[in-house]
């Protein structure tokens, strides 16, 4: 009897623990999304072909909030998810190996800060990105 009470005590911990960590990152997630969300070019690109693009909520293997986001630079096409709250948050990581490929960064301006760091766009220049208009 002690043993099963001690697992049901172990098992609401975790479940209301989880619960709280979502509630206290429910701002943080709010802010990235709103930071994020939309079409985005380069200061030379065109919103015709978008360089940066994050419209779809997504959760990252490990469950953690995120947004469906797709980079394309030079005819090669990455997709990988934002991780919006929590210790990775700001990291796009490849939605199957879970390994971080971009670290993005929101401005103070409105404008987002992209920083290439694994595979396989370890090559790409970082670049600062503009928002297309009307794509929110």
């Amino acid at each position: 009897m002690g043993l099963r009470s001690g697992l049901a005590l172990t098992a609401l911990l975790a479940i209301f623990g989880a619960s709280s960590a979502s509630a206290q990152q429910a701002p943080e997630i709010e802010k990235n999304q709103k930071a994020v969300k939309g079409a985005w070019k380069t200061a030379a690109g065109s919103c015709d072909a978008p360089y940066f693009k994050a419209v779809e909520d997504n959760k990252t293997v490990r469950g953690e909030a995120g947004l469906k986001i797709t980079v394309v630079n030079s005819g090669m096409t990455v997709n990988g998810t934002f991780i919006l709250a929590g210790a990775r948050e700001g990291q796009i990581v490849n939605p199957m190996t879970d390994k971080m490929i971009f670290l993005l960064e929101p401005q103070d301006d409105g404008k987002l800060h992209i920083i290439p760091l694994g595979d396989p766009v370890t090559g790409w220049p970082e670049a600062v990105l503009e928002l297309c208009p009307g794509s929110r």
